[in-house]
């Protein structure tokens, strides 16, 4: 990503979602010269999580916030909490500020989380246990995901991208473009030819030094407010 604008480098058809589709994936990658990637957001699949920890192991790793938020919001249906959740304006807050822990300095992410539990009612008890065996740490025993994995407080201070929210809007918008559930490997390939010659467009601008695609204002509004947070 440059300059708020999507320029995918690869292509990858994979065949499924454990480690070993995407150790084969990486491989491949890796092969290629002058390829040293500085970091890399993925969700938090376990196959993809375990091929980033054995492909790329120097390279910084980061979870998605918006799949980080999505997971907390799952685990509040699955609980049965979204009638409380939609009709509860201090439990909807509480719940946010779960979600928020993202932003808080790694050093104070266990101390607001103990914070937080104490606003909750009883009947989010259920949610607290899996939020704190999920993402902060029970007792002795590690989160199933480290905390330096979904916290993003160091992207903000960096003004770097939060989620993955861009890249998934392109994979969107080319599934639009393609207009096939499962189109063969002759009608993808062209599309993917397609879409190639406009990104190499696209990128000849921007080493110009020409800025193809602004933030909307609402984004840079909502990223200003946290920054001075």
């Amino acid at each position: 990503m440059m300059t708020n604008a999507i320029i995918p480098p690869v292509y990858g058809l994979l065949i499924g979602k454990n480690s070993e589709d995407y150790n084969l994936f990486f491989e491949k990658v890796l092969a290629q010269d002058n390829f040293q990637p500085e970091s890399i957001m993925t969700d938090f699949e376990t196959g993809t999580i375990k091929s980033v920890k054995d492909m790329l192991p120097n390279v910084l790793h980061k979870g998605c916030l918006f799949h980080f938020s999505q997971a907390v919001w799952r685990q509040v249906q699955s609980k049965g909490l979204t009638t409380k959740y939609n009709e509860d304006e201090y439990f909807r807050l509480n719940v946010k500020k779960l979600i928020a822990l993202a932003f808080v300095p790694l050093d104070q992410v266990i101390i607001g989380f103990a914070l937080i539990c104490d606003q909750f009612d009883d009947d989010a008890d259920d949610l607290l246990d899996y939020f704190e065996k999920t993402w902060i740490g029970a007792g002795r025993k590690n989160p199933q995901f480290d905390h330096k994995l979904w916290n993003v407080y160091d992207r903000v201070v960096a003004t770097i991208p939060r989620s993955n929210n861009s890249v998934e809007g392109w994979h969107n918008a080319f599934a639009n473009r393609v207009a096939l559930n499962h189109p063969n490997i002759v009608k993808l390939a062209e599309k993917i030819r397609r879409e190639q010659s406009k990104f190499e467009v696209d990128m000849a601008k921007i080493l110009q030094g020409h800025n193809i695609k602004a933030k909307k204002a609402c984004y840079r509004k909502l990223d200003e407010r946290i920054n001075r947070l």
